[in-house]
């Protein structure tokens, strides 16, 4: 185990810190991540979500795993259940590349050891009334409790994991949304944090990031581009290509049920239809050029991006027009 691929957890009162949100290869991919409307972590106009975890009316992604408050959440606690109903206090633990590790003791427990796991933490200026702010009339505190329901080991380095809590009236319910399977899982990612605004990805140490599939950053990791396996830079472009964020300020153009189809610098995914119309080309330094905008209710012109239009890609688009091409997106009409 390469060390510089663990992220420990701090323990607080109770022992341990959490962690929790694949499509390896595709032709053509279903964009179908969300409704066009103003929604948290999707800028200012809509589109997809960042990422869909709420606990409550409170949106939910991130911990600081040495206990600090972060993004109004506090860890302090975790318990490991073993056979015969036994708790056993966890006192460290590791997310190594998209997977979960736990140790309570010398033992390290991980993969379906871990379903059952029950994590407490705090939440600060919850919306606790369901208003949509932060007010008075909010508790400045809230003690909540999730729980590992369900694994699954998508490959050696990757496993997703579904964390259940309790809503307001003692129902049973997901943390996640469902994605576009059905399914409400997490995969765990280490050491970002994410402006639910724009957007912007950046390193915090000791942070864990719990990335819904349902949401554009674990739709990311499910389309083959997982952070641990590129820079930071190139995975926050890829959500970006996941949500249509043309302008890279967080403002999402695409729409529900739109199919798409993606190729990229990593042979990871290629075009079924090669003949469909170029949607934009990506790189890091933003968009190099668009032709048929995600959302139909826009025209490429009416796409401004610090009030200048986008240059049109030429008719002979390929992966290598722009040298720093990292992904091309078309819209799959034969779907």
């Amino acid at each position: 185990m390469n060390v510089r691929d663990l992220v420990p957890f701090v323990i607080l009162s109770l022992g341990f810190v959490p962690a929790c949100d694949e499509l390896d290869e595709f032709d053509a991919v279903d964009e179908d991540l969300g409704a066009v409307m103003l929604r948290p972590g999707s800028g200012t106009s809509g589109g997809v979500w960042l990422n869909t975890s709420t606990i409550g009316a409170t949106p939910f992604s991130e911990l600081d795993l040495s206990g600090q408050v972060h993004a109004g959440v506090q860890f302090t606690g975790a318990q490991l259940l073993r056979p015969g109903n036994a708790w056993l206090d966890v006192t460290s633990g590791a997310v190594n590349q998209g997977t979960l590790e736990a140790k309570v003791g010398s033992t390290i427990y991980k993969g379906a050891d871990l379903v059952g796991s029950r994590w407490q933490f705090t939440l600060f200026n919850a919306d606790t009334d369901g208003d949509g702010d932060h007010d008075a009339d909010d508790d400045p505190e809230v003690p909540v409790e999730i729980w590992i329901a369900s694994y699954q080991q998508i490959s050696p380095k990757e496993a997703h994991y579904t964390f259940e809590t309790y809503d307001d009236d003692g129902n049973v319910v997901p943390v996640c949304e469902a994605d576009a399977a059905g399914s409400r899982a997490m995969v765990p990612i280490k050491d970002i944090t994410v402006n639910e605004v724009t957007g912007k990805m950046t390193k915090r140490s000791n942070t864990l990031y719990l990335a819904c599939t349902s949401g554009a950053v674990g739709k990311a990791v499910q389309w083959g581009y997982r952070p641990w396996e590129r820079s930071l830079e190139d995975f926050e472009v890829a959500t970006r290509m996941v949500r249509a964020d043309y302008c890279f300020t967080g403002h999402s153009f695409t729409q529900n049920g739109t199919h798409l189809q993606v190729q990229d610098r990593y042979n990871i995914n290629t075009f079924l239809h090669s003949d469909d119309a170029t949607e934009a080309v990506w790189s890091k330094s933003g968009v190099r050029c668009l032709n048929t905008p995600r959302n139909a209710t826009y025209t490429a012109p009416q796409v401004q991006c610090n009030g200048q239009t986008l240059p049109t890609c030429p008719t002979n688009t390929t992966m290598t027009t722009y040298s720093d091409t990292l992904f091309w997106t078309k819209i799959d009409a034969a779907i």
